[in-house]
C-alpha cells in the first residue's frame, strides 16, 4: 500500500526572483563559450552550419546549468566570413515584459564573425 501525498495548486504565474533570467550572467557564459569555441579558426562555409547548430546546443546547456525553471529557450547562431562589411543582425518577437527576455553576445577575429542570441520566455 502506498501513500499519495496531495498537493494543492499554487497558480503562481509570474517568477519568483530566484527564477529571473540573468542576462548578464548569460552573456559572460556565452562569451566566452564563443572564445573558447572559435578562438584561431577561419571561416569556412561548409563547417559554418553544423558549426552553428552545435554553438546552439552548447548555448542552451549553458543557459540550462545557469538555472531558469519554467521557461523555453530559443537560441539562434549566425556565423559569417570578415570581408570589411557591415552587419546588422535582428530579430522581433511578442513576449511579457515582466517575465521575458534575452541576452547576445559576439565573437570576431579577421576570419570571421559570429553573433549568438539566446531569449528566455516563460512557460504559464
Amino acid at each position: 500500500m502506498t501513500c499519495l501525498q496531495v498537493v494543492e495548486n499554487t497558480y503562481i504565474t509570474k517568477p519568483q526572483e530566484h527564477e529571473k533570467f540573468r542576462a548578464g550572467e548569460v552573456i559572460r557564459a556565452v562569451k566566452a563559450l564563443l572564445e573558447e569555441r572559435l578562438k584561431g579558426k577561419k571561416y569556412d562555409s561548409s563547417e559554418s552550419a553544423q558549426l552553428s547548430k552545435e554553438l546552439c546546443t552548447e548555448i542552451k546547456e549553458k543557459v540550462k546549468e545557469i538555472g531558469v525553471p519554467r521557461h523555453k529557450l530559443v537560441v539562434q547562431v549566425t556565423i559569417g566570413e570578415v570581408q570589411g562589411q557591415g552587419v546588422r543582425i535582428t530579430s522581433r518577437c511578442l513576449w511579457d515584459t515582466e517575465t521575458d527576455n534575452h541576452a547576445s553576445a559576439y565573437y570576431t577575429n579577421p576570419h570571421l564573425y559570429c553573433v549568438a542570441m539566446s531569449a528566455r520566455l516563460r512557460c504559464y
